[in-house]
């Protein structure tokens, strides 16, 4: 399919899932975007989703306009709040599904994606990250960590897929560390990638899907090579993708799980133990893309709950009503000017009004953001951002 064709098949799609719209604007009030732009109408959910679809509807494809939308659109988190209050109270439309048609329609017309997130897409062709980080520095890392390289024939049970985010930044390289402490306490043999590259979720993200096929054809090749069975992701990201994303039969027999998963499942197997009391109010966030993406509520809270000493408390909006911590949608490389407040900020709010000590999640990148909220809130003397795997490891 030439370019032409592809962008008037974008087209079509796009019409026909927002023809669904009746613009009844009932997801504005769940949309991150219209809390951080003061209630701005055109910024909120049904005002992106509007955009896009007049556009593409009057034949719009100017230069400036196109920028105009590239903005617009690329400020969606695809969190899917909205998708979620449309279906409980609308039409049930695709809204996510048609912003990410909308950006590769961008892409094809060569105006998206944002400018920073441009440099993030050469990252990936080149290094095969989104950070422009080189290969040789996370093999150091890796062999910082001690970490056993999966190998066939090794009777290796996991391959613990770490993914992008832990060996660019500083927040979340505990993380990773700490998810290798619980396996070898738990005696599950387990291995990394020594040459591993990206799911190709930010590249999806961005509407880059000829750089996320490239990618995801590498990842199932070394897969496939090495006789991978089961794989456990430290991002949801990359859980969501290999699940959801990448094609049925390239990943056929092979478990995927979410680290949150397997370490409720070695909990209930009595695999991990923990002895340790935390005596914390610790409030969980729920990611996007492990909760209202995948429906992975329980496994979470039954690891923390499995930590004595903690009294786990809720966010007035958790579950599938939970709130974005802004990093979602290719958000990790790009900044808005409309946006008066970082929904992070809002959140670290939230969980210091209900009386909060921790904010516990199972994502690299709402660690990340949530770390910095706390700190541009400048609550550090009251509130913690952890990873749930961390509160394990100081349980043990």
């Amino acid at each position: 399919m030439d370019v032409q064709e592809l962008t008037q098949e974008l087209r079509k799609e796009i019409l026909d899932t927002l023809s669904c719209c009746i613009n009844c604007r009932f997801c504005l009030p769940s949309c991150p975007r219209f809390d951080i732009t003061t209630g701005d109408v055109s910024q909120g959910a049904s005002g992106i989703t509007r955009a896009l679809y007049y556009t593409v509807k009057w034949g719009m494809t100017d230069r400036e306009t196109l920028q105009e939308l590239r903005d617009i659109l690329y400020s969606c988190m695809t969190c899917k709040n909205c998708e979620v209050a449309c279906k409980n109270l609308s039409t049930g439309t695709k809204l996510v599904e048609a912003i990410e048609k909308g950006r590769q329609l961008l892409i094809e017309e060569m105006v998206g994606p944002m400018p920073k997130q441009k440099e993030a897409l050469e990252y990936l062709q080149r290094y095969g990250n989104p950070y422009g980080t080189p290969p040789s520095v996370r093999r150091e890392w890796l062999e910082e960590l001690n970490a056993p390289v999966f190998s066939q024939g090794a009777e290796m049970e996991v391959l613990f897929y770490v993914g992008c985010t832990a060996f660019h930044d500083a927040t979340v390289k505990n993380m990773a560390k700490s998810i290798i402490i619980l396996l070898e306490k738990a005696q599950v043999r387990f291995g990394v990638l020594e040459d591993e590259v990206c799911c190709g979720n930010p590249a999806l993200g961005m509407g880059e899907v000829g750089l996320f096929e490239e990618l995801s054809e590498k990842n199932v090749e070394q897969f496939q090579k090495l006789g991978v069975r089961h794989i456990v992701t430290l991002s949801p990201h990359c859980f969501d993708t290999l699940t959801n994303r990448y094609p049925e039969e390239a990943l056929a027999g092979v478990k995927v799980q979410h680290y949150s998963q397997l370490l409720a499942d070695l909990i209930e197997q009595k695999r991990l133990v923990f002895k340790s009391r935390l005596n914390k109010r610790v409030v969980y966030q729920d990611p996007c893309y492990l909760g209202r993406h995948n429906d992975i509520y329980e496994a979470p809270r039954k690891v923390l709950g499995s930590i004595p000493g903690i009294e786990l408390i809720e966010f007035p909006r958790a579950r599938v009503d939970s709130v974005c911590c802004g990093g979602g949608g290719g958000r990790m490389w790009a900044d808005f000017a409309s946006e008066v407040e970082r929904i992070a900020n809002l959140r670290v709010n939230e969980a210091i009004t209900i009386g909060s000590e921790i904010i516990a999640t199972a994502c690299p990148w709402c660690l990340s953001m949530l770390s910095d909220g706390v700190k541009s809130v400048n609550v550090e003397d009251k509130l913690e951002v952890r990873d749930i795997a961390e509160l394990c490891v100081e349980a043990l």
